[in-house]
This record gives C-alpha cells, sequence and structure tokens, in this order.
C-alpha cells in the first residue's frame, strides 16, 4: 500500500501499479482506493482487458460475496466491454453466490440486471425454486416481485390501479397459500402477499387546513411527508386574494419532510379589537386544486379536512378491487388461525383485509384481531388527527413521541398512562396544550 500510494503521488499509474492494487485486493477486496487507482491504471482499450477483469472480480468475490468495491467494479467493467459478456456465465456467478448465501443483494441485483433482458418466466421459475427450499427466503419473494411489476395494470388504465392480472394474482396468491400455511409464523410471504394486493401509493395531496387567530399560524396537512422550501413545490397562501408572506416551518420542527407545514400570519393582519372575517386560499404545485377556509369574525379558529374514508385509515394501498378476491383471502386467514391462533403476521393481514372490505361491518373481529396484537409501539396516521383535541394512548408500549405529534394544533390532552414514556423531551409546541396524563408505567 505505501507503494502503491507514492506511485500515486507521483503520478505512475501503470503496469506496476495495476499489479500491486491486485495484491492488495486478492487479500481484501474492500480497499475503495485499490479499486479506484486499478481503473485509472488499466490500458485504454477495454478489449485488452474486460476478460481478465471479469475473472479478477470474480476472485475477489470469492474472498468477500458481499464487497461493495468488488461487486461495483464489475459493473464498471460490463459497461465498458466492447460486446456484453456471455448473460450464462454471469448467472452462473449468480447462482453460485446465492447457493452460498440465498440473502446475498448484491448477487440478487445483478441477477435481476441480466434479467432485464431476458425471459421473466424463466427467472419467476428460478426464484419459484429457491422459494420451495425456503420459504422464509425474503430476497427471493422481493426478487420476484420486482419481476411482476412491469405486469401490473398501470393506474390510468383501470383495472384498480397497479394490480396483477387476474391469471397472475392468482398463481402468486396460491405460491402464498403454501407458504403461510407451511410456516405461519414467517413474515416473509405475509409481507409478499400485502405487496402483490396494493398498488403503488397515491402522490402526497393536502388532507388539511387549520387556522387560529390566536397561534397567528395556518397549518397545512399532508397526506405524506414533503418538503417545502427553496428546489420544492411551491407550497403558497393568500389572505383574501392577497399573498400570505412569510417562511414556512415544519411543524415536526425538524428541517425534513414534514406532514404538517406553517406559516406565520402577519402581526398586522388583525389588530384589537378588529375582528375581521378572512379568507384564506391554499395551492400546492404539484395538486392543480386549491383548498380554501375562511375564518369568520366571531370565531377564534376555522378548519377544513378531506373526509375521512374509513378503509384508507388502515390500508390506503389496496389496489384490488374485486372483493371477490379479498374475502377469498380473508376465508384462507381464518383457517390458517383456527390451526395457529397466534400468528401475527395472519392477524395484521385479516384486519387488513377486513378493513379493506368494509371496516365497520366486521369491527368486532377487526377488534379481536388488534387486541391479540396489542401492543402499540409508534404512532401512525396522525396526518388525519390533525383536528383531535384529547388523544388517549393509555395503556400501550410507547416508548417516545414521535415529531409528527407536533402537527396535532387543536391539541389539548393527552393521555400517556401505561406507557414507557418518560420524557417530553424534544416534543415540538403545542399552542393549544393544556395537560399530559402519567407519562411513566406504575
Amino acid at each position: 500500500m505505501a507503494t502503491l500510494l507514492e506511485k500515486r503521488e507521483r503520478g505512475e499509474l501503470d503496469a506496476e501499479a495495476l499489479a500491486l492494487t491486485g495484491a492488495v485486493l486478492a487479500a481484501n477486496p474492500d480497499v475503495g482506493t485499490c479499486w479506484n487507482l486499478r481503473r485509472c491504471a488499466l490500458p485504454p482499450d477495454p478489449a485488452d482487458w474486460v476478460p481478465g477483469e471479469l475473472a479478477f472480480v470474480g476472485g475477489c468475490l470469492g474472498v468477500n460475496p458481499k464487497s461493495y468495491g468488488a461487486w461495483h467494479h464489475r459493473g464498471w467493467v460490463l459497461r465498458r466491454a466492447p460486446a456484453p459478456p456471455p448473460a450464462p456465465a454471469e448467472r452462473a456467478l449468480c447462482d453460485r453466490l446465492l447457493a452460498a448465501d440465498p440473502r446475498n443483494f448484491h448477487a440478487w441485483e445483478h441477477r435481476r440486471a441480466l434479467a432485464a433482458e431476458e425471459d421473466p418466466e424463466a427467472e419467476l421459475a428460478f426464484a419459484g425454486a429457491l422459494l420451495s427450499r425456503d420459504f422464509s427466503n425474503f430476497s427471493a419473494w422481493h426478487h420476484r416481485g420486482r419481476l411482476l411489476a412491469p405486469a401490473r395494470t398501470p393506474a390510468s388504465a383501470g383495472g384498480g390501479g397497479g394490480t396483477l392480472p387476474a391469471h397472475r394474482l392468482q398463481t402468486e396468491l396460491e405460491l402464498v397459500q403454501n407458504a403461510v400455511f407451511t410456516d405461519p409464523n414467517d413474515q416473509s410471504a405475509w409481507v409478499y402477499l400485502r405487496c402483490i394486493l396494493s398498488r403503488a401509493s397515491p402522490p402526497p395531496r393536502i388532507l388539511c387546513l387549520y387556522v387560529n387567530r390566536e397561534d397567528a399560524a395556518l397549518a397545512v396537512t399532508f397526506s405524506r411527508p414533503v418538503t417545502v422550501g427553496a428546489g420544492s413545490p411551491a407550497l403558497t397562501a393568500t389572505v383574501d386574494g392577497s399573498a400570505l408572506e412569510g417562511v414556512w416551518r415544519s411543524g415536526e420542527g425538524r428541517p425534513r419532510p414534514s406532514h404538517t407545514w406553517l406559516c406565520d400570519l402577519p402581526s398586522g393582519l388583525a389588530p384589537p379589537p378588529t375582528r375581521p372575517r378572512l379568507h384564506f386560499r391554499v395551492t400546492w404545485e404539484p395538486d392543480p386544486a386549491h383548498r380554501e377556509v375562511t375564518l369568520l369574525a366571531d370565531e377564534n379558529e376555522a378548519w377544513w379536512q378531506e373526509p375521512i374514508v374509513a378503509r384508507e385509515l388502515f390500508w390506503a394501498e389496496v389496489g384490488v378491487a374485486e372483493a371477490g378476491v379479498l374475502e377469498a383471502q380473508v376465508q384462507m386467514c381464518r383457517q390458517l388461525l383456527e390451526l395457529e391462533p397466534r400468528s401475527r403476521g395472519c392477524l395484521l393481514t385479516l384486519v387488513l383485509l377486513l378493513s379493506a372490505l368494509d371496516p365497520l361491518a366486521h369491527e368486532e373481529e377487526t377488534r379481536r384481531c388488534l387486541r391479540e396484537l396489542q401492543a402499540l409501539t409508534s404512532l401512525p396516521l396522525l396526518e388525519h388527527m390533525v383536528l383531535v383535541t384529547h388523544l388517549d394512548l393509555a395503556g400501550n408500549s410507547l416508548g417516545g413521541l414521535p415529531p409528527t405529534l407536533g402537527g396535532l394544533r387543536r391539541l389539548q390532552v393527552l393521555d400517556l398512562s401505561h406507557n414507557k414514556v418518560t420524557t417530553l423531551e424534544g416534543l415540538p409546541p403545542l399552542p393549544a396544550w393544556r395537560s399530559c396524563v402519567s407519562m411513566a408505567t406504575p
């Protein structure tokens, strides 16, 4: 290494430097400096060194099959090859490495790149063969899902938006059923089931506007965390037709994508005792629609909120339009729970399926499943709770509070009794805050 670094300082990237990098990398393929110097020392014509470099990298992968540097260098060499190398040779390398470690994600990614030009059915058969040996091979499930992605129906073409064709979906459901009845407690197949029944998440949209005279701020809540500011889609607001000047800040008190963004109202907007009627209009650049809210003269607060669809609170991404498909999966889960009543993957999937079909009609069964899963450790869906004044989180296993709680601008009382929360340090300011009930577990 010392000799190699001296040669680099002198600009001597020659055959000796190439040999030195080879000596180091053959012993330790994770020395990034050597890979960089090796690329600089190779001759100008790739035809002179591509076959040898592929063989050399293959040897390095024998030392460390998950070497980032070695895999990166192999991709770099392949992109400069005068002619594509034989695909069977590259697949054979992946097969050898995956036989040693079925979860080598580098080998999976390399094989996926090769499959882009191959028959996807052959790759699906390969993933299926690995799963038949081990249903817990999450990498094989993931590979299968990535291969099926192009087969999904685009949202603009109907069919539920992003769903698989009926015949392919049935094949995948049968594969999942074999897996979950073989090992109900392994999470891999349950995650895959939820993926194939889902569509892509919809783009973010405005869910709620909230304005408060005493807080002197306008709050805008989105369905997903977004970034507002320089280099991001513009978020603009007007008051009675005039632009609301001011800097948008995160309601979570941190400079990162957030659900809620705040803009202070001008100090001279409503000097006491004047209380004019104020009309706010908010526009977000990616969404052509605008949202409006009017604060009447005799009110301290006002809001607009998108109507909440109950089924979207549990599984907004469900992409299967045919209720019969979901009902068949419900029956499968019920049968499995008779055999394995404590399967958490099955319980969670059943809750999501029942909620996607009809949350209110299946409320009692959903509650039974949730009681089995009880022990809330995180707080999802706060973007749908921005108008609540009292929040009861008693009797869970919360160890802390997320910054997204800062978007609840009307929250007055928070019950954290019988949890593991011991401090409110780091919680963003809440303008309507009054009290917090017992944070420590008795």
